[in-house]
């Protein structure tokens, strides 16, 4: 006589199949690579940053020993200085080639390390808050960068790029609006919160914070993970590696108790049939 329990196992074996499928596509996925995608919002004293023409340039008139004057004399006085090619466009334009300029851009820490910067500037301190984690693994999706950058003149017109990176290896994620640095002033921060769409797999990224002057194009100042603690191992990952696993968890487990249902009750019948047969 044939065991009852064997059609049980089989039961029990075909159940678990599309658990072991699905666990395989996630980590094909995971390992697959995507196209680097970033949203990006900017924020200066605490409302959304939004400069034009006017506002910048009379930032800079506001002062009277600010980088764009000491370029000229220097141009004056026969010193070399390096005149923007974007000097005459608008800001919308000119924050429209950069962006092409630094997109799909990457650089090592060796190439960091290598450029010769300018005294003038100084990135003096940085800050980052990890934002959004949609699948509680320890890796988030959102996350904001807020950097102090100051300068010895009243007043300096810059722009910063952002890096993400790994492994001592650096990818351009957002290029920021000019804005203007005030001496030392400490209000005077920039913030850049940042939404990681496709690209990034979970892992522990470096942030590297480049600054140019606006006028020449020049960068010059830095700082990263080995400057600042703050840049350094954030938990990250993008939207596309956010994975919810309780939906189909409960899903298989639903499917294979009504399985082990029907299967006990079919042994259970069976042997009431059996057992009227015989009387």
């Amino acid at each position: 006589m044939k065991s009852p329990i064997q059609p049980l196992a089989k039961f029990c074996l075909l159940a678990l199949l599309p658990c072991s499928f699905i666990n395989t596509s996630y980590a094909e996925q995971a390992l697959s690579s995507d196209t680097v995608s970033v949203e990006s919002t900017e924020y200066r004293y605490g409302a959304v940053y939004s400069p034009t023409e006017t506002s910048t340039q009379a930032a800079i008139n506001a002062t009277t020993k600010n980088a764009f004057t000491s370029a000229i004399n220097d141009t004056e006085n026969g010193n070399e200085t390096q005149t923007s090619v974007l000097e005459s466009s608008s800001l919308a334009e000119k924050k429209a080639k950069r962006e092409s300029l630094f997109s799909g851009t990457s650089k090592s820490y060796a190439e960091a390390q290598s450029t010769t910067l300018l005294p003038d500037y100084w990135i003096y301190d940085s800050w980052v808050s990890l934002d959004t984690d949609i699948d509680y693994d320890g890796y988030y999706s959102e996350f904001t960068v807020e950097f102090d950058a100051d300068t010895v003149y009243d007043s300096a017109l810059v722009y910063g790029v952002i890096y993400l990176g790994r492994n001592d290896r650096y990818e351009a994620i957002h290029v920021t609006s000019e804005f203007v640095l005030y001496g030392e002033d400490s209000s005077d921060s920039f913030v850049v919160e940042s939404r990681l769409l496709s690209g990034f797999p979970a892992a522990d990224y470096d942030v590297l914070i480049e600054l140019y002057d606006a006028y020449s194009e020049q960068l010059v100042a830095y700082s990263d993970g080995y400057c600042d603690a703050d840049l350094a191992y954030l938990s990250l990952e993008s939207d596309n590696h956010e994975y919810i696993y309780e939906d189909t968890v409960i899903v298989v487990e639903e499917h294979g108790g009504s399985t082990t249902i029907f299967g006990l009750l079919f042994i259970a019948l069976t042997l009431v049939a059996r057992r009227v047969v015989r009387h």
